[in-house]
């Protein structure tokens, strides 16, 4: 008699997979900051030509910048939260309305 394997034998079965993707931007914003910090070294040592800075500070501040929004994302679908601006601005919305209306303390 021969004993198939199913997914649900598997000793991690059910428990929830590893989610490494914010580790990961974490990673990549630190990398993108250490690449920015040395292309921005060696244009100071090495004196870049004019046509090259523009370059040189769109690296230097936009690589890290980019990271950085990945990191938010990545951290926040993490945690199961939703950040949709739909949603979060229809739930606004709707609380705002449950308000009661005040008048203006100056009357205004």
């Amino acid at each position: 008699m021969r004993h198939t394997l199913t997914p649900e034998d598997h000793p991690r079965a059910g428990a929830e997979p590893a989610n490494y993707r914010p580790l990961l931007a974490l990673l990549a914003a630190v990398l993108a900051a250490l690449v920015g910090v040395a292309v921005c070294a060696a244009a100071i040592l090495v004196p870049a030509p004019t046509g090259a800075i523009p370059f040189v500070v769109a690296i230097s501040a936009g690589a890290p910048l980019l990271a950085g929004w990945e990191i938010r994302s990545a951290v926040t679908s993490r945690r199961g939260f939703e950040l949709r601006g739909e949603r979060a601005l229809g739930r606004l919305r709707s609380q705002l309305e449950r308000l009661p209306e005040t008048d203006h303390p100056l009357g205004l």
